[in-house]
């Protein structure tokens, strides 16, 4: 976005990203009522904005600040709304047809970049906003400072393959808090194991057609459809990947629903490889501690059980919950 078209947006709005006269439908996305929420603010006033609900498109700069670029405005950077807009603008285009986030950009970030977007285009800049709920950790925030954050490469070195950590995240729908917890991720590795099993055991068959997969194809494609399902499409795929007459083309029809999910079914022999548990020794004390944490998670006690299982962690191993009850593996850590 050049230095004109910023000054564009300025003008239009009156050098405002908000209320007012500048932008009469600030709020639409979020269905925000900004002169309520300004009647009830308790808010010190600042004497620089022309309206309370004003936002920065550029920034004064102070010297030592490593951001700095010439403008009508004297030497400063974007504000980081309108880097957003900037970036949309240049790479995608005027009018994007999905613009995705998370819930917490609604209220500001996406109403002030809808601003400062319509206000230079004259047209909506977005067809449809989508929105992601917030992962939640053993039923709680997830936060750095509480130390309960872990990435993708963390979960490898405790032992979970990162496709079961997306299969995880298939179990719940995009608007909805997801709640992590080890025992949910362990689960789930076990279920994409199966999956994957069962998808082997369609690949080797003979080809057979099934005269149930069209409609099991056609209310998988629904769900997608609908919002992006895909926990109730991750159950089609279930139900068909569960079709008692092993066929070539059942398999054939995960792999093409799986260009949806993203779980490799094609993959299944290596990712199964690769699944296998390491052949280890386990020591005594960490046997000792996990039938501790047994007897807690059997009264009940899932603090202590949830305490037990980071000591276990913190020693080099993990435990995973199984219907066959639990299994200890190496971290790696």
């Amino acid at each position: 976005m050049s230095g004109l078209q910023l000054k564009s947006i300025m003008q239009k709005n009156g050098i405002v990203g908000a209320g007012g006269a500048g932008f009469p439908s600030y709020g639409k996305l979020s269905r925000a009522n900004l002169e309520e929420q300004l009647a009830g603010a308790r808010v010190e006033v600042n004497e620089e904005k022309r309206h309370p609900a004003d936002f920065a498109l550029w920034k004064k700069a102070p010297k030592e600040h490593i951001m700095q670029w010439p403008s009508p405005w004297g030497m400063g950077y974007p504000g980081w709304h309108i880097e957003c807009s900037t970036l949309c603008y240049k790479y995608l285009g005027e009018r994007l047809d999905i613009h995705t986030g998370g819930v917490d950009h609604i209220p500001i970030h996406h109403e002030n970049e809808i601003a400062q977007s319509e206000a230079l285009l004259d047209h909506p800049a977005v067809n449809y906003w989508m929105h992601a709920e917030f992962m939640m950790v053993n039923g709680g925030k997830m936060s750095k400072s509480l130390g309960n954050t872990y990435t993708v490469s963390d979960l490898a070195k405790m032992g979970y393959h990162p496709l079961a950590f997306r299969y995880f995240c298939l179990n719940a729908h995009y608007r909805n808090k997801l709640n992590f917890t080890f025992e949910a991720m362990g689960a789930a590795q076990t279920a994409y194991r199966r999956l994957l099993e069962c998808a082997l055991a369609h690949k080797n068959a003979d080809n057979i057609q099934s005269d149930e997969l069209d409609s099991m194809i056609e209310a998988f494609d629904r769900f997608v459809s609908k919002d992006l399902n895909l926990p109730a499409a991750l159950g089609i795929l279930w139900n068909m990947a569960r079709l008692p007459v092993k066929s070539k083309k059942i398999y054939d029809a995960l792999c093409r629903c799986d260009s949806i999910m993203g779980l490799k079914l094609d993959e299944c022999e290596i990712i199964l490889e690769e699944l296998k548990p390491e052949e280890v020794q386990i020591p005594q004390e960490i046997k000792q501690l996990v039938e501790l944490r047994q007897a807690a998670r059997s009264a009940k006690n899932w603090s202590e059980a949830d305490r037990l299982r980071d000591e276990i962690t913190a020693l080099g191993y993990i435990v995973k919950d199984s219907a066959d009850g639990p299994r200890i593996e190496k971290s790696g850590l």
